[in-house]
This record gives C-alpha cells, sequence and structure tokens, in this order.
C-alpha cells in the first residue's frame, strides 16, 4: 500500500488558506431589483450574476431579485429568449427596474470551464452548452449518447452501459471529463467498457469545449472538454426552495428511471440533494447478422442498474463562500461482447449464455445463467470549494476547488472478481482573479494532481502507476474596443511511477493464473514530462450581433500511463496491447525494454468561427485544422498473441485445439491467442473539418434548426486514423406554445469508408426521433408528461467509432414515456 494519508494535505492546506487570509475587503452592497420583459411582466428565473464570481442569484416569480455585490462591479443578467443585460453597481444604485428585451434567440449561457465566467457566444475558442428541457430532451443512461447531437461531438458507443464523448475524432485521454471543474476520477479514459460515473438526469448543464483546452485542465485536454455542472455545492441563496422529481420508462430496454432534485437555502446557508436510480434490461436492435454468422435481435449482457446519492451544505455570504459535497454512486452492468469470450461451457443454441447478472437471481426478468461477465463499480466523491471576494486591494477573487474520489472497478465472471481495477485521485485548483491591470483582467493558478492507480486480473493489462502533477496556468483579456484579445499558458509537470513492469510476455489464463510461459522481468518504472501550452484568441463583434472569433494554440500533451506501460489482452477490444515502454521484436516476438526518450504529443490548432446570434436567423460556423506532432496510435504489428515470445508455434487455420481462423473455438467462445498485436506507436497526424449549426425562427411559436460536422483524420504518410467518426448532418423541426411542446428531427450518419488498416467501413444510416411535451398544473405543482419516440423507422445503425461496432448496433425503435414534477 502506498502511503495514502499524504494525499489529504492540499485540501487541508485549501482551507486553511481560505480562512485564515487577514484581509481588508472591498465593501459589498445589497443590490435589489425587478426584471420584466417589454410588456411590464415579471421575468423568471432569470439569472443575475456578480461579474468575477461563481456565486449568482435568481428571480422569482414575480421577478425579483437580491444579490450582493460590492462598488463598481459589473451585474450580468440574462434569461432565456432575451438579449443579455449588462449593468454596473455604483453607489447611486437604487433599486432597480430592468427591461429586457427580446433578442436573439440564442440564451446567452455562462461558460464555467471558461475560467473567466465568461458567456458562451464570447468565447474565442468554440463552445456547446446543453441545459434546461433541450438537456432533458437529450438525456440518455451515458453522457457520449447525450451529447452525439452537439456539432462536432460523437460517442464511442459500447452499447448503452458505456459511452464516452468523441470531440473532433478524438476520445481517451485527449478528452477530459469534468464534474464541476475537475476530473470525473474513474477509469473510463482507459477503456471503452469503463463507465462515465456522471449522469445528465442530476445535472443543471453540460459544457462541450471544442479543440484544446488544456491551458486550465491540463494535457488530457489537448482534444477537448467536457464539464458536467451540478448544483452539489450550492453557489446561491434562492428566494424559495426548488424541489424536481422526475421519472421516465423507455421500451426498448424497459428502462426504468427516478431521480430526484431539491435545492434549498435559510438566511446564509444552502443545501442540496440529489438522488437517481435507474434500472435496464437488454436491449432490443433491429435484426441483424453478427461477426459469428448469428441472427440477432437483442443484444446479450446490455443490462444496467446504477444508483447514486449526493449531498451538498454552503455558507454564502457577502465576502464569499464555501461549500462541501459528499456523494455516492453504484453502478453494475453487462459488459456487450464479454458475455461468452472466456472459454464457459453452458450456452443456447446460437453459443450465447444467459443474464443473471452475477446476482444469482432474476431480479431482471434474464434467464437464470451465470456466466455473463460484468461490471461492478463504486465511487465515493468528496468535495471542497470556496471564494473569497476581494481578499486584498487589487484582486477580485481567491477560489479553490477540491475532489478526493475513491473509484473501484471489478469484473466479474462466475462469480468472481477476474478483474479488479482501483483509483484513488486528489485534484485540487487554486485560482486567482486579479482587477483590470493596463486593462487585462485575468487570473492566475496552480493546479494539482495525484492518482494512485492499481489494477489485478485477467484484464488487468496497465500496471500499477502512481500519477502525479503540478502546473502553473495564466489566462487574460482586454477589451481594445470592439475587439477582445485573450491570451493564456501552461506550464505541467507530470511524473509516472510504475510498479510491476513486465518486460516480457505474461500470459494469465481466465482467473490470473500463470501458464509457465516466460514472464519476463518485473521493474519499477519512473517517467517524467514537462508539458508547455500556449493560446491566443480575438473575437472581433463587429456589428451588434455578428462576430468573427480566431483561437490558435500549441497544446503539449504527455503520454498517458496506458500508452506507455500496456502489456496484456484487452478483451473489450479483443486485442493484445503494448505501450510505448517496449520494443517487439517482430521475428521471435520478443519483448524487450525501450531506453529511448519518451515524445510528448504536441497539437498545433487553429479555429476561425462565425456567429450570427441576433434576430430570427442565428448561426454558427467553425471551421477547424489541427496538425499533431508525435501522435500516439495503436499501430498493427501484424503478429497474433500466439506469436509473442514464449508461445508454441501454431497453424493459425484451425488448429489442434480447434480454434478457426476467427480466433473462435468449437464451441463459437473467443481465443485469447488469436487476439492481433497492437502497439503504441507516434507518427505526426492532421485533422481537420467543420462545425455547423443554424436556427430560423419563423414566428414566436415555431422554429427550423440545422447542425453538421465534418473531420478528416489521417497519418501524414498517408493512412487514416481509425475510429474517426463520419459525417453528421441533422435538421429539427420545433413548435412551443404555453402549454406543449414538440420537437421532430432527423439525423443522418454518412458512410465511413476512410478506414485505417485495422479496420472495415461502415454504411450510413439516419435516424428519425420526435418528442412532445405538455405542461399543466396539479395542486399548484407545475407538471411536465412527456413522450419520446427515438429510431422511429427502426433503422439499423452501426456506430463506426465504436470498438464493437459489429456486435452491439445501436437501440432499435423506443418510446420514452416520463412525468417530470417541479415544486
Amino acid at each position: 500500500m502506498r502511503r495514502t494519508k499524504l494525499i489529504l494535505k492540499p485540501s487541508a492546506l485549501a482551507l486553511l488558506v481560505s480562512l485564515s487570509l487577514s484581509t481588508h475587503a472591498q465593501a459589498t452592497q445589497p443590490v435589489t431589483g425587478t426584471i420584466v420583459d417589454q410588456a411590464g411582466e415579471p421575468v423568471k428565473n432569470a439569472r443575475i450574476h456578480v461579474h468575477g464570481r461563481q456565486q449568482y442569484v435568481y428571480t422569482d416569480q414575480q421577478g425579483r431579485f437580491v444579490v450582493s455585490a460590492p462598488l463598481n462591479s459589473e451585474l450580468h443578467i440574462s434569461a432565456p429568449g432575451f438579449d443579455g443585460h449588462y449593468l454596473q453597481v455604483t453607489d447611486q444604485t437604487t433599486p432597480l427596474s430592468i427591461q429586457l428585451r427580446p433578442g436573439g434567440h440564442i440564451e446567452r449561457m455562462v461558460v464555467s470551464a471558461s475560467g473567466l465566467h465568461k458567456y458562451n457566444l464570447d468565447m474565442a475558442t468554440p463552445v456547446s452548452v446543453l441545459a434546461g428541457e433541450q438537456l432533458s430532451r437529450r438525456t440518455e443512461p451515458t453522457i457520449g449518447e447525450t451529447l452525439k447531437k452537439q456539432p462536432g461531438v460523437h460517442g464511442n458507443y459500447f452499447g448503452p452501459v458505456a459511452s464516452s464523448p468523441v470531440i473532433r475524432g478524438l476520445d481517451g485521454p485527449r478528452v477530459r471529463v469534468l464534474n464541476n471543474g475537475l476530473d470525473t476520477g474513474d477509469v473510463s479514459r482507459i477503456g471503452p467498457d469503463h463507465a462515465i460515473m456522471a449522469d445528465a438526469m442530476t445535472t443543471e448543464q453540460i459544457e462541450v469545449l471544442r479543440g484544446p483546452a488544456t491551458l486550465l485542465y491540463g494535457s488530457g485536454a489537448i482534444g477537448g472538454v467536457v464539464n458536467v455542472v451540478d448544483n452539489r455545492i450550492p453557489r446561491q441563496l434562492r428566494p424559495e426552495a426548488d424541489t424536481a422529481i422526475e421519472t421516465r420508462y423507455n421500451s426498448v430496454s424497459d428502462e426504468k428511471t427516478v431521480a430526484f432534485n431539491h435545492d434549498g437555502s435559510q438566511n446564509a446557508i444552502a443545501w442540496h440533494l440529489d438522488a437517481l436510480h435507474r434500472q435496464s434490461d437488454d436491449y432490443k436492435v433491429p435484426a441483424f447478422t453478427n461477426d459469428d454468422g448469428d441472427r440477432e435481435k437483442e443484444i446479450d449482457n446490455s443490462w444496467l442498474e446504477t444508483s447514486s446519492l449526493n449531498a451538498g451544505l454552503s455558507y454564502i455570504g457577502s465576502r464569499g463562500l464555501i461549500g462541501f459535497h459528499a456523494g455516492r454512486t453504484e453502478s453494475e452492468y453487462g459488459i456487450p461482447g464479454h458475455d461468452h469470450a472466456h472459454g464457459h461451457d453452458d450456452h443456447d443454441d446460437h453459443g450465447h449464455g444467459g443474464h443473471d447478472h452475477g446476482h444469482g437471481h432474476d431480479d431482471h426478468g434474464h434467464d437464470d445463467h451465470d456466466d455473463d461477465v460484468f461490471a461492478k463499480a463504486r465511487q465515493n466523491r468528496f468535495n471542497l470549494a470556496g471564494e473569497y471576494y476581494t481578499p486584498f486591494a487589487g484582486i477580485e477573487t481567491l477560489a479553490f476547488n477540491t475532489a478526493y474520489t475513491d473509484y473501484t472497478h471489478s469484473e466479474i465472471e462466475d462469480g468472481f472478481d477476474a478483474t479488479f481495477f482501483s483509483s484513488k485521485t486528489l485534484e485540487s485548483r487554486f485560482t486567482l482573479e486579479h482587477e483590470p491591470l493596463a486593462g487585462w483582467h485575468g487570473l492566475v493558478g496552480y493546479h494539482f494532481t495525484k492518482n494512485d492507480y492499481t489494477a489485478s486480473g485477467e484484464e488487468a493489462f496497465t500496471p500499477d502507476t502512481e500519477t502525479t502533477s503540478h502546473a502553473l496556468f495564466v489566462l487574460e483579456e482586454k477589451k481594445f474596443g470592439q475587439l477582445t484579445a485573450q491570451l493564456g499558458g501552461r506550464l505541467e509537470r507530470v511524473e509516472y511511477h510504475a510498479d510491476g513492469i513486465v518486460f516480457g510476455f505474461d500470459e494469465h489464463d481466465d482467473h490470473g493464473h500463470d501458464h509457465g510461459h516466460d514472464q519476463g522481468n518485473h521493474e519499477h518504472v519512473d517517467a517524467r514530462f514537462t508539458a508547455y501550452s500556449l493560446s491566443a484568441g480575438l473575437v472581433w463583434e463587429f456589428q451588434p450581433g455578428f462576430s468573427w472569433a480566431l483561437a490558435a494554440s500549441r497544446s503539449e500533451r504527455a503520454p498517458s500511463s496506458a500508452e506507455l506501460y500496456s502489456n496484456g489482452a484487452h478483451i473489450a477490444t479483443s486485442t493484445y496491447e503494448l505501450g510505448l515502454a517496449y520494443v517487439l521484436d517482430d521475428h521471435d516476438g520478443d519483448i524487450d525494454p525501450y531506453r529511448g526518450r519518451f515524445r510528448k504529443e504536441t497539437a498545433n490548432n487553429l479555429d476561425l468561427t462565425f456567429r450570427k446570434f441576433d434576430g430570427d436567423l442565428s448561426f454558427t460556423y467553425n471551421f477547424f485544422y489541427n496538425r499533431v506532432n508525435n501522435y500516439i496510435f495503436l499501430s498493427n504489428t501484424g503478429l497474433r498473441m500466439d506469436d509473442l515470445g514464449g508461445h508454441d508455434d501454431h497453424d493459425h487455420g484451425h488448429d489442434d485445439h480447434g480454434h478457426d481462423d476467427h480466433g473462435h473455438d468449437d464451441h463459437g467462445h473467443a481465443d485469447h491467442d488469436s487476439f492481433p498485436v497492437l502497439q503504441y506507436a507516434q507518427a505526426d497526424a492532421t485533422l481537420y473539418g467543420f462545425e455547423f449549426e443554424l436556427a430560423y425562427y419563423l414566428d414566436q411559436a415555431q422554429s427550423l434548426h440545422v447542425f453538421a460536422d465534418h473531420v478528416r483524420a489521417s497519418i501524414r504518410s498517408g493512412d487514416n486514423l481509425p475510429r474517426i467518426p463520419p459525417m453528421k448532418l441533422g435538421a429539427e423541426y420545433r413548435y412551443q406554445s404555453q402549454d406543449w411542446s414538440a420537437e421532430v428531427g432527423i439525423t443522418r450518419y454518412a458512410k465511413q469508408n476512410r478506414v485505417s488498416e485495422l479496420e472495415s467501413s461502415t454504411k450510413g444510416y439516419t435516424l428519425l426521433d420526435a418528442t412532445f411535451n405538455y405542461y399543466f398544473n396539479f395542486t399548484e405543482v407545475d407538471m411536465t408528461a412527456f413522450v419520446r419516440g427515438s429510431n422511429l423507422t427502426n433503422q439499423l445503425g452501426f456506430v463506426h467509432s465504436s470498438f464493437i461496432k459489429d456486435d452491439a448496433p445501436l437501440p432499435g425503435r423506443a418510446i420514452t414515456v416520463g412525468l417530470r414534477a417541479r415544486f
């Protein structure tokens, strides 16, 4: 065991610093007012945000608000369907009556992941925000599927149980998935069959920063950031408590979900509670023939059961706030493609096992078998965050955010833990936001991460690794008339300490026991990297409602521990993966240590964006070009597992054990010895493409929406990068009235035939979706009844970016019904 007690010191230091600062705080005053529309009617739930702070308030039913703000600070007021309003607080400020004018139908939303509390329309880098009713309509059991209609975003679909976002063709260690600005702390970026421990049903909004976001979030954000924002550490005092309960049922997988959210406050204390439970069965698909020649109408071992409970408490005053959150998530889910991959004997006429989930009973209506492989994940997460306003002259806000995450993940086979993962993470961010200096307003910060990762058992193809990173960053902006300049930089130091590195071939049987092959030498290995990132951006609002944005960045990424030290069979992808730390002899299959110097990945990215966000027609074009030096990717060595050192030679047709050319034995079970050997390699790559979205309002009730994205990605030597999503094009019609709303949309995913040598092309498909919502009151409770139809034409769709695309197509026709209550 490592010295885990040291992991708590930075959080204790954060609390000490925040509570012990002796300062002369700038005077604040309560600012009261009422917000109305042009007809004089109150605007409910308008958001009032004090610039430079995370703290904000909402208007009540009568449009009234009270907020504490220092003199000369700026209030930002936003509400759906209205133009943003800006107001400076002076000593002459009296109770305000603010009239909002209807404006651009694109809502201005504060992007918390921007660092400087920027609105989505004011950022130089492209950003999408999914919130409110649109978030509710898009919500799926996984974050990747929830976001898949956002421009530039796809998912690495591993059935309905796991799907991580793919941004501009990049995923895995290149895309950071955050919860309130800090990493989710799971192992979803190590394997595609590992679920993200966050759920859209208990969040307020999900932010997608496309392109490098390394300045604030580190080298793991070289491809982009997904930030899941919730209110688990409350940052506002509400005029009245807010409670929401939602329940829904989905026909395609017999999914039943119930979610609860509650926020309240009294005096200076605010609290939050949320809970969720989801349970689903194997999901149905249009009839197809899998790789084994079997006809399927249901994806075996694709069930899911998840529960979470979270609570938060904050003290919010005029000088700042401090809050704490504790939460627990438990999830069990089948792993598609694993259900008969380990040589079990019990199988039906097609060689498939049953679905007992390893519980030993039939709680979910499955056949009573024990041979499916399923995952059992648990996460405990604790957050401490605070802000101190105007701690001393020249400083607007001193803030910190700390999370400790204890995550465990077991993959259970035949009732035993075949593989066990553990990840303990401490992450802390400290920022100091200063007042304008020579016209430049910005922040400087320190970012610390310590992760202790261990793995054991059959799928433990990565060694135990302790990762520590320290970073300093700066972000500044200045306005020059209609032009806003944004500059930033980051210096990051990453250290890996890996135990039990095997130089040689290390094979285990299905339960982790040695086969007696050459076990190589077990060593302790250290690696250190220093990564630099620089960014510059310009936003030019050349006339009201129109803007150009240009962003250029140079971002470095240290290889992840999996890319360095992987050495073993990765059953989720049916491959044997070998890291950069090894040299593989193509002739005799020997694995030796690599003694050279590892190279960092360097992305040189350029974004050009044109926005029109005023009037009935609004749209955003974005063009990007990303030239990545030393791009890390899995390369086919041409070998199979039985070619590695320590194996006897085998006939690659039917060998003496009855294995065929497809890597299955006579019973149809996967043969690990036939897995192709892939090794991480580095080469220069180029990725470029576009994103587009348009909204046209026919009148106050009706609107048309169009979205599209495309990415072209290849090694500069000519080969295509694997699993690059195809072009996506969609159109929606929306109707919104006082009592009901409806939406019907069609999305076309083009054929993908620009493939690497490791993959096959994927046919295109078209999805038709529709949603209907009905709003009513029941004993003074705001109610919404809704029905949603997905894939209404029952199209067979294979996701090209999925590792198991041929065995797990998208769900067939699905009807979701639900009821949401808010009071």
